[in-house]
């Protein structure tokens, strides 16, 4: 396993060297189990043509963007026993993962360098047995520990009816540790750290909003048993999920995630406590117990259906009558692609939310929330250049929406039109205007985004 071995030269390069480490999607990063790769190189791999690899890629096995580098770097050594199709194939594979396979190819090279020849060429020394052992176990952590992350400059500004606001002007750094256990169970520690430049509210916090400065510290287990058809996530996370309700969450969440299904079909069951923000938009919650059930089904690369329920504190900030207990939300999310260049999403959401007994309460909209975007292209970041517009419709009625979604006002509706690009390999420049207005009253609430993201 020379190339795995090597991998401590990248460490090196990393943390020792004067070279700036290839940006996101992480080396180490895990390759999304609906992404095509899989199916792609087991492809490959049942023909027979890959060496070192003679056995299809098991169901559900989740592998990282090195190893799936590995596979295809091989495949690229044999090309020619590939038919036409094939080998196009491989070139597709290649083009998405040039810069770990060069990574891989680079590492190979150091480790295939004989390091004793150097090394008495230089000083007359070489490798003791103990040296020799250590390099041994700084390749075996450097397998086991991968870290990534990125560092965000946000400027975020409203434009009310009462003149323009600053919401977020601010610098946020995270960066991600994951510690391999064996091939089925993972350590992760997330640390962030915020700093707002706004001046209006530069307060220190350990758990730091927008506009707080501060560090976060996220701890969790990930693991799967039962031959990879189960997977568990337990601890404390930032849950960020385009299909979590249906739409999006963004929220910090404490508990437990199981999922199960071997194959494409998935089943998500999440239960423990969030953050909701109802404290902070008038409410008296800081976390609101939760409970839910999700289902996940792609009929074919093209389209995919998300659906489900849950059961969240009701909250004063959505107008929901506390007596409640919990309110019970139901909900449906699908996708769909036309073809390399366009896609489409839509969404509903409902509830049996009831209303507090408040006066402003009773004048509240209560209807399901509906989305629906079109996305042309996307953004890359292995592929500079490349650029993604988007334009979104939402309706989020406070009484029938559990969370304030993708930066979307409480009891809005907005259209927002968003650009985004990118400039260099990991590096995204994002834009967007977001045309709100308060569903009931018609306030105008306008918001728009300046933000650069580097990506490691």
């Amino acid at each position: 396993m020379k190339k795995a071995l090597a991998v401590v030269g990248l460490f090196t390069v990393i943390f020792c060297g004067g070279v700036q480490a290839e940006a996101a999607p992480g080396f180490f990063q895990d390759v999304p189990l609906s992404d095509w790769s899989y199916e792609a190189v087991n492809g490959l791999i049942t023909t027979g043509h890959v060496n070192d690899y003679t056995e299809p890629l098991p169901q559900g096995r989740i592998m990282s963007r090195m190893e799936m580098a590995m596979v295809v770097d091989d495949a690229m050594q044999n090309l020619k026993a590939f038919t036409p199709a094939e080998q196009d194939t491989i070139q597709k594979l290649n083009k998405e993962y040039y810069y770990d396979i060069k990574k891989i190819q680079m590492l190979s090279k150091l480790d295939n360098a004989d390091l004793e020849k150097a090394a008495n060429e230089g000083n007359g020394t070489t490798f003791t047995k103990e040296e020799k052992a250590g390099l041994k176990k700084a390749a075996a952590f450097a397998d086991k520990v991968s870290i990534d992350g990125y560092a965000r400059l946000r400027n975020d500004h409203y434009q009310k009816d009462t003149g323009k606001t600053t919401r977020a002007n601010m610098v946020h750094v995270q960066v991600n540790t994951t510690y391999k256990v064996d091939d089925n169970w993972q350590v992760h520690a997330d640390l962030g750290y915020r700093n707002s430049f706004s001046g209006f509210d530069e307060l220190k916090s350990l758990s730091p909003s927008e506009n707080k400065t501060g560090t976060t510290m996220d701890t969790y287990v990930t693991g799967r048993m039962a031959d990879n058809a189960l997977g568990l996530k337990v601890g404390k996370w930032n849950e960020w999920n385009i299909y979590g309700w249906g739409m999006d969450i963004d929220c910090d969440f404490s508990g437990v995630q199981l999922d199960y299904g071997k194959k494409d079909f998935k089943t998500y069951f999440t239960a423990g406590k969030m953050d909701l923000w109802d404290d902070a938009m008038g409410g008296d919650r800081e976390y609101e117990q939760v409970t839910s059930l999700r289902f996940f089904y792609p009929f074919d690369k093209k389209n995919d259906i998300n659906f489900g329920v849950s059961w969240s504190s009701a909250m004063a900030s959505r107008y929901q009558d506390p007596d409640q207990g919990r309110v019970f939300y139901y909900y449906t999310h699908a996708h769909h692609t036309f073809d390399n260049n366009w896609n489409l999403r839509v969404g509903v959401i409902n509830s049996d939310a009831k209303r507090d007994d408040t006066a402003t309460a009773s004048t509240k909209t209560k209807s399901p929330g509906r989305w629906i975007q079109l996305q042309y292209k996307g953004a890359n970041l292995q592929a500079p250049g490349s650029y993604g517009i988007t334009t979104t419709y939402r309706y989020e009625p406070a009484l029938t929406w559990p969370t304030v979604t993708d930066w979307c006002g409480l009891n809005e509706r907005f259209v927002r039109l968003g650009v985004s690009w990118v400039p260099a390999k990991g590096i995204l420049l994002d834009t967007f205007y977001t045309w709100a207005r308060e569903i009931d009253t018609g306030a105008r609430d306008d918001m728009y985004r300046f933000q650069a993201q580097f990506f490691f």
